[in-house]
């Protein structure tokens, strides 16, 4: 197992004693910790015990902990900024710092045919084939819609174009193999006939995704997070890109009613979980440059989590592989704001930017034109 380190900034002394308990960790001053820098690091005991002399070597403190079922260790540097600490030495701590700090927005993924590349904030754009859909479900049923909206899409400045099949939405009903490949083949083939740009399918079928590549895609993005043998065997073969995405649950229940105390740090163990499906992916032959993650933003979350996840995003860059948001329309951008999914552009536009802002490399949206002049200005000021 690689080890995970990955910096943590305290807003409040409430959140340093919740993770001093969390962590099970001994008694340790929580106003001391928002004081200096805070490493958080999980991994073998061997792992910990040379990142802990690391530390050490530069006037850090370690403590040991647990969470879950394994080993943690938090350092505590109270006299160093994460700024010295990066600069001191090209070490597991400074490569920490900077997977946190750095503000490069450059990514290179190997797709099948080439590669996408680029240095700014990738906006991938909604396209539901679907009649069921939360938001746009209906929309954009038939081939010559579906490829009218993604054009469209491309026009306002979208990277990627994300078909998806199969509503996944509360209260969904599973559909078969055939329904979701007579949805998206078409469209794919005709997107990718017209199109430049690449094209993902959302999908948990592994047939579905094989074909989906055969047809022109060159990412697959799985909500179930890889768990199914048969997928990863699709992603391997067909050189496709993949998203990781963070589910609770099984796909079935992952929308069944969820509670604050469901997760003990909601961050933690989305890291945890999504670190766990990239070394299963490693291990079946899946290059990592072609992981993406995706913390599952409305899946299996209460609005504290969605909340917490996109304020602390940075955290997420740990695993070193680029971060896919996806809050669109989401239903907690409407218990914030009281509005129902088609008056919500404004609350997703701000969890884009905040998102982004925050560390993530994807965006994904319903609403693309407004979405890529926001980012644009944004990342401008930036």
């Amino acid at each position: 197992m690689n080890s995970v380190l990955r910096l943590r900034k305290y807003n409040s002394i409430q959140e340093a004693k919740r993770d001093i308990k969390v962590f099970q960790l001994p008694d340790i001053s929580a106003s001391s910790l928002l004081q200096g820098t805070v490493i958080i690091a999980e991994g073998s005991t061997t792992e910990l015990l040379d990142i802990s002399k690391e530390a050490l070597d530069v006037g850090g403190k370690a403590y040991s902990g647990h969470y879950d079922d394994h080993e943690l260790t938090l350092l505590w540097f109270p006299h160093l900024s994460a700024s010295e600490i990066l600069f001191m030495n090209d070490s597991a701590l400074a490569k920490c710092i900077n997977h946190y700090q750095s503000r490069d927005l450059s990514i290179d993924i190997p797709l099948p045919q080439g590669h996408l590349r680029t240095d700014h904030t990738i906006v991938m754009g909604i396209l539901n084939v679907t009649p069921d859909s939360f938001y746009d479900g209906g929309h954009h049923n038939g081939v010559k819609e579906a490829v009218i909206r993604a054009r469209k899409m491309v026009s306002e400045g979208a990277d990627i174009i994300d078909v998806g099949g199969e509503s996944t939405r509360p209260g969904w009903t599973p559909i078969s193999v055939e329904e979701e490949l007579s949805r998206v083949i078409p469209v794919i083939e005709e997107i990718a006939s017209t199109i430049d740009i690449p094209i993902s399918i959302d999908t948990m079928k592994a047939r579905v995704a094989r074909e989906a590549v055969e047809a022109g895609a060159s990412i697959v993005n799985d909500i179930n997070g890889l768990r199914d043998n048969d997928m990863v065997s699709a992603i391997r073969d067909t050189d496709a890109a993949a998203i990781i995405m963070h589910m609770r649950g099984e796909p079935m229940n992952m929308h069944a009613e969820v509670n604050i105390s469901d997760y003990n740090d909601v961050v933690s163990d989305v890291i945890w979980y999504l670190n766990k499906r990239i070394e299963s992916a490693e291990n079946r032959g899946i290059d990592r440059k072609r992981l993406i993650v995706d913390p599952g933003l409305g899946f299996g979350k209460t609005l504290e989590h969605n909340v917490e996840l996109i304020r602390r995003c940075r955290e997420i860059r740990c695993l070193g592989a680029p971060i896919l948001m996806g809050a669109s329309r989401k239903r907690f951008i409407g218990q914030l704001s009281g509005a129902g999914p088609e008056d919500r552009v404004g609350g997703s536009v701000a969890s884009a930017i905040v998102a982004a802002m925050n560390g993530a490399s994807i965006i994904r949206v319903h609403d693309v034109g407004i979405t890529v002049q926001a980012l644009r200005v944004a990342n401008a000021i930036l």
